[in-house]
């Protein structure tokens, strides 16, 4: 009944879109390079294109998408995806309410993934250390990086910070454009370990976010669940967060009775 037709983000750039703005917030880079690196099935019934889905390395499904206009046909066509692709999980905002749902129809198990953050509206103590000290990082500055992956790839598109005080590096931040929601940056930042519990940290989400909000840009932020002391940060920033990213497995259909039918 349902058919998944192979297609590209640009070729269904209007579907990709209503999907975007049915969400009910900003997420993070990490949720956006999971779905731009997927590939993307156009869902049909009846010859006629009803949404859009996206699997990532074959086995995790990114996004699940039906119009509101044929909304009824989402949970058949969910089912139908999982028995065609049978991706072993799916990563999922709880700010997508029908692809979570959906997957809480049938999961195994969940895993807590990550916080996603945007700025809150409460005071916060002014940063610890002064804007002039963070500056956009050179090629010179490589070395002290504390990422190991497209170091100097990243530097030179413009998304390191270092932040050094009398010549000595305290921490990095990092600026990355959005790409699906241009209007947004992920920001983020990685402290020396002999420099923690001092306010780097946080000094730099604050320059960052004036930065963003400088250029008319909206800062996210996020951080795997478990990093504790990057919550911390955050919040002591400025930042809430309402929304998580679930990994949930799915159950085997041989193993679900009921809820595949």
């Amino acid at each position: 009944m349902y058919k998944f037709i192979e297609t590209t983000l640009k070729d269904s750039e209007t579907l990709f879109r209503a999907y975007l703005n049915s969400i009910t917030g900003t997420n993070d880079d990490f949720w956006e390079e999971h779905l731009l690196a997927g590939k993307a099935y156009q869902i049909s019934v009846e010859d006629q294109i009803i949404g859009i889905t996206l699997i990532y390395d074959n086995e995790n499904m990114t996004c699940f998408y039906i119009k509101d206009a044929h909304i009824r046909h989402a949970q058949p066509a969910f089912l139908a995806a999982l028995d065609v692709f049978k991706p072993e999980y799916a990563f999922v905002p709880t700010n997508d309410e029908l692809f979570l749902s959906l997957c809480m129809d049938v999961h195994q198990s969940i895993e807590k993934q990550a916080y996603f953050f945007v700025q809150g509206k409460a005071a916060v103590r002014p940063p610890e250390f002064p804007r002039a000290l963070l500056t956009l990082a050179k090629p010179e500055d490589e070395a002290d990086i504390l990422d190991t992956e497209n170091v100097a790839e990243n530097i030179r598109l413009g998304k390191y910070f270092v932040l050094r005080e009398n010549g000595t590096f305290l921490g990095q931040g990092f600026f990355n454009r959005g790409t699906l929601v241009p209007h947004t940056a992920s920001i983020g930042m990685s402290i020396h370990p002999a420099h923690r519990r001092k306010g780097v940290g946080r000094s730099i989400i604050m320059h960052l976010s004036e930065l963003c909000h400088e250029n008319g840009i909206k800062p996210v932020c996020g951080c795997w669940y478990y990093n504790h002391n990057s919550k911390r940060t955050l919040e002591s920033a400025g930042f809430i967060t309402k929304t998580r990213l679930l990994k949930v497995w799915f159950k085997k259909k041989e193993e679900a009775g009921d809820e595949y039918n």
